[in-house]
C-alpha cells in the first residue's frame, strides 16, 4: 500500500482524486491546494485530510509520492522540492511552461536516484493508442509517412493564466505523434486564431521530419457549456504508412447518460468517468508499479522533454509567424 498526496485539486486534480480512490494499492494521505474554497470542497466531498501547507505535505514521513496537478508554471518548484524531500512524483502534463524549467526538472529527476517522475500523458496508456503503437513497431503499416491528429477541449475548463494557452491541451496529441514516430521533427510550423476575444483558441501545427514524413495536429477550444459532449476530447488520429493505415476515432460515444447532475460517457477520453477503467486510471496503476520497483518507469521527465520542445516551438511559431527549426 502506497501513500500518496494530491497537490492541486482543481479540474484535473479532482479527477485524479476520484480515480486514485478507486484503485487498490494506494491510499490518499491528504490533499493540498492554495485555493482554500476548492481544497475544502474536495476534502469534504471525498472525506480526505487536508495538509495545512505544502511544507507540511513534504515533511510527512509516511508519504511515498506526490501527485502534482497544478498549473505548468509551478511545476519546476513543486517537482524539484518533492524530489529533494525524497518523494516519488506524478507530474501532470505539460512538463513545464518554459524550456528552462523543463530542463531543471529533467536534471532534478536524474539526480534523484531511484525516485520516479512520471508525466501525465495518459493517452499513452489508452488501449487504442497502444494498439497503434504496436502496429507501427511491428511494421504492419510499413514506413509511417503521415500522422493526422485532432482534439477538441471545452473552453470553460481552460484557464487564462496558462502560459501555453491552447497548447496546454494540444500537448497530448504532439506527445502521441513523437511517441508513435519514435523521432523528433526537424521543424515546427503553427498557425492560430482567436475566437472568443484574445486567443488563439484554434491552432494547426505541422511537424516536418528528417525522413520527409509529416504530422499535422488541429486543436480547438470550444464553448460547449450545456452540450452533452463538453467533457469529451472528441479526439481523432489517422496514421498512414506505405503498407497500411490505422485510425482512432473518439468523436462518438457508444453509450452515455445525461441526467440532472452531469453528462457521463462510458469511454470518455480525457476526464474519465466513475465506473470506467480509463487510461487515467491505467497511468496511476503503472505509476504505483513503478514506485514499487515492479516495472521500469515510463513517460519520464526526459521523455516528456522532447514533446515539450515541440509545444514551445509551436507557441513560438504562432506568435512569430515563422517556421521554427529543431535540433534532431
Amino acid at each position: 500500500m502506497k501513500n500518496l498526496a494530491v497537490c492541486g485539486v482543481g479540474n484535473i486534480g479532482k479527477v485524479h482524486v476520484r480515480n486514485l480512490l478507486s484503485l487498490r494499492g494506494c491510499r490518499i494521505a491528504g490533499v493540498f491546494d492554495t485555493q482554500a474554497a476548492t481544497l475544502n470542497q474536495v476534502a469534504s466531498e471525498y472525506g480526505l485530510p487536508i495538509y495545512p501547507s505544502w511544507r507540511a505535505l513534504l515533511e510527512d514521513p509516511t508519504l511515498d509520492g506526490v501527485v502534482i496537478a497544478t498549473p505548468a508554471a509551478s511545476h519546476r518548484e513543486l517537482c524539484c522540492q518533492a524530489l529533494a524531500a525524497g518523494k516519488h512524483v506524478f507530474l501532470e502534463k505539460p512538463l513545464a511552461s518554459s524550456l528552462t524549467d523543463s530542463l531543471a526538472i529533467v536534471e532534478a529527476a536524474a539526480k534523484a536516484g531511484d525516485r520516479v517522475v512520471q508525466v501525465g500523458f495518459c493517452e499513452r496508456f489508452s488501449p487504442a493508442y497502444l494498439e497503434a503503437k504496436s502496429a507501427v513497431e511491428q511494421g504492419r503499416l510499413g514506413a509511417l509517412r503521415v500522422v493526422q491528429t485532432s482534439r477538441i477541449a471545452p473552453f470553460h475548463m481552460s484557464d487564462p493564466s496558462w502560459e501555453l494557452g491552447v497548447y496546454d491541451t494540444a500537448a497530448h496529441n504532439l506527445d502521441l505523434i513523437l511517441w508513435l514516430k519514435g523521432a523528433v521533427p526537424r521543424s515546427v510550423l503553427a498557425r492560430g486564431t482567436g475566437v472568443y476575444g484574445s486567443g488563439p483558441h484554434f491552432c494547426s501545427t505541422w511537424l516536418s521530419f528528417a525522413d520527409g514524413s509529416l504530422a499535422v495536429d488541429t486543436i480547438a477550444w470550444l464553448r460547449l457549456e450545456g452540450h452533452p459532449l463538453s467533457e469529451c476530447a472528441q479526439a481523432e488520429m489517422l496514421l498512414q504508412g506505405t503498407k497500411g493505415s490505422f485510425r482512432v476515432d473518439h468523436t462518438a460515444r457508444p453509450a452515455w447518460c445525461l441526467d440532472d447532475q452531469r453528462f457521463r460517457a462510458v469511454d470518455t477520453v480525457i476526464l474519465g468517468g466513475e465506473g470506467y477503467y480509463s487510461c487515467l486510471k491505467l497511468q496511476f496503476d503503472y505509476f504505483l508499479s513503478a514506485i514499487s520497483g515492479e516495472v521500469a518507469p515510463k513517460v519520464t521527465a526526459a521523455e516528456a522533454l522532447a514533446s515539450e520542445r515541440v509545444v514551445l516551438a509551436a507557441v513560438e511559431s504562432v506568435k512569430t509567424g515563422r517556421e521554427v527549426g529543431l535540433v534532431t
